[in-house]
């Protein structure tokens, strides 16, 4: 469990890897400094905005967070310059899954966010997987894979390749370096009462899972979050 978790957390803080995307944003000036923070958490706030009401349309509850979605992921925009994404996973369990309805839901909460949504269903019996994909707005790709005869439900989401430097982005996100318990800074669940962050300085950050990967309990409730101390 722990290192399951931890893989799929530290490979979306893994800026050193370079992915190759399509349809990436181009922008005249390459932000930095403040206004690269800024654009990265506008960015990043559109999309996991965008995908929040894809899962709570699907289950209005509490889904486990896989990857959190907001550690900047070297990317080539589309002019081939280097640029940053976000890889976003979230998982629900539960048994004798309706389908089409969750098809259904998706597709509309795809559409309502200006996402072209279609289906495409792969393997047979207890290894069909049936996908609901949305593309374009602010989501870029994202999927809700339905594996039937597992109860599962995984939601993944890859926005567009935005300007600047995802190193950059990085040490402003975490307040420096990824540090080795950055993985265990991000919430262990998503559910209604659901808010955006994207700073994880180490010294003020709540920690949401233990040491071996499961959530602390009771989940930390703090009054208020640190606030990223970059210009508006």
């Amino acid at each position: 469990m722990r290192e399951s978790i931890r893989r799929g957390l530290m490979a979306a803080m893994a800026v050193g890897t370079v992915v190759a995307m399509t349809g990436c944003s181009v922008a005249d000036a390459t932000p930095t400094g403040d206004a690269l923070y800024r654009d990265g958490e506008r960015n990043f706030v559109e999309y996991a905005t965008a995908m929040h009401s894809v899962i709570m349309a699907v289950h209005t509850g509490d889904w486990v967070v896989d990857t959190y979605g907001a550690s900047p992921i070297e990317c080539d925009t589309e002019a081939g310059a280097s640029g940053y994404t976000f890889s976003w996973v979230r998982l629900l369990a539960q048994d004798d899954i309706d389908v089409d309805a969750v098809v259904a839901s998706a597709t509309a909460a795809f559409e309502a966010v200006d996402a072209d949504a279609g289906t495409a269903t792969y393997g047979e019996g207890d290894a069909q997987e049936v996908n609901v994909i949305g593309t374009g707005g602010s989501v870029g790709r994202g999927v809700v894979t339905i594996r039937p005869a597992r109860g599962q439900i995984e939601v993944t989401a890859t926005p567009g390749c935005f300007p600047g430097s995802a190193a950059d982005l990085s040490d402003m996100v975490f307040g420096g370096l990824v540090y080795d318990t950055a993985w265990q800074r991000f919430p262990a669940v998503e559910g209604p009462d659901w808010q955006p962050r994207f700073y994880f300085p180490e010294d003020t950050s709540p920690v949401y899972r233990e040491a071996d990967g499961t959530p602390v309990q009771p989940p930390p409730t703090p009054a208020e979050f640190p606030v990223a101390p970059y210009g508006d």
